[in-house]
């Protein structure tokens, strides 16, 4: 089945050539903030629908997809006030924000740093929430060994896919899906995330004082919220929803059996109509 994307578009952040993607022209603004190693590409699913009733944004942030992977080290911080530059530019004084992975982290820093931006929160699998972090990217945070994993092949994107998903078959036997996924692992994207990773994590998980500024900081977070998670997520455990819902007050929780850390792609249906339904009220 082929695989139907939005007309790309690009915009100039702070020097860097941004690829975006903006559909529907009716009800409130949503942005779409996709993960580490992610890019707006795994949106492809939700965001048509989403457009039928709001002003839906998507952007590949900077260093991955198809937008500038500058040969500098970003943090947290310097990316979650690259998409609120991103904002100002395309017109977006404020929005929900639907993020999933450690774009989940951004998110919550968009809406601590400035919560006038933000009007409700999807949450999905997020990160940042206590020191689990999967094996392979503890892995690439040694000294030279992430210089030497991080090289594009199929197997490398056959085996993410194992990991990110319940049932990868229908994935792995889908060549234009795993194009598009072995594209958004190249040799710049996966140097750049690496670099990124090592400021946040290590060979024993997220570092305690980046996960430890987010979580104790969930009591904060006043916009409505919807936390989203699969049962069966190797990326981040379930129970770090557990922690979301017990720390941000006005929050509602979707927990998804059968499902990886990738609900928006393997449970398309129900995330598209669970997200509707949180937006509209």
């Amino acid at each position: 089945m082929a695989i139907d994307f939005p007309e790309d578009k690009y915009i100039d952040v702070d020097g860097v050539n941004t690829r975006y993607w903006a559909l529907g022209e009716k009800g409130q603004p949503v942005l779409f903030i996709h993960g580490q190693g992610g890019a707006i590409d795994y949106w492809y699913k939700n965001i048509f629908e989403l457009a039928e009733h709001h002003k839906v944004y998507a952007l590949d942030w900077v260093g991955s997809g198809k937008s500038d992977k500058p040969n500098a080290t970003y943090t947290l911080d310097d990316i979650s006030q690259f998409i609120i530059r991103f904002m100002d530019l395309v017109g977006m004084p404020h929005a929900s924000l639907i993020a999933g992975s450690v774009g989940g982290m951004l998110a919550l820093k968009i809406a601590l740093q400035c919560p006038n931006r933000v009007d409700k929160l999807v949450l999905i699998a997020i990160g940042g929430l206590g020191k689990e972090v999967p094996f392979p990217a503890r892995l690439t945070s040694l000294p030279m060994v992430g210089e030497v994993l991080n090289h594009p092949s199929l197997g490398a994107a056959r085996f993410m896919m194992r990991q990110c998903v319940f049932d990868p078959d229908p994935y792995l036997n889908n060549s234009e899906f795993m194009d598009m996924v072995l594209r958004n692992i190249s040799s710049e994207i996966l140097q750049f995330q690496t670099r990124l990773f090592r400021t946040m994590g290590n060979f024993f998980g997220m570092k305690s004082e980046v996960w430890q500024a987010i979580r104790n900081r969930l009591p904060e977070i006043q916009v409505p919220t919807l936390i989203l998670w699969g049962k069966q997520d190797r990326a981040f455990p379930v129970s770090h929803a557990v922690i979301a819902a017990n720390g941000i007050k006005d929050s509602q929780m979707v927990l998804l059996d059968e499902c990886g850390h990738l609900p928006y792609l393997e449970f398309a249906h129900e995330f598209n109509a669970s997200v509707l339904q949180f937006l509209s009220t």
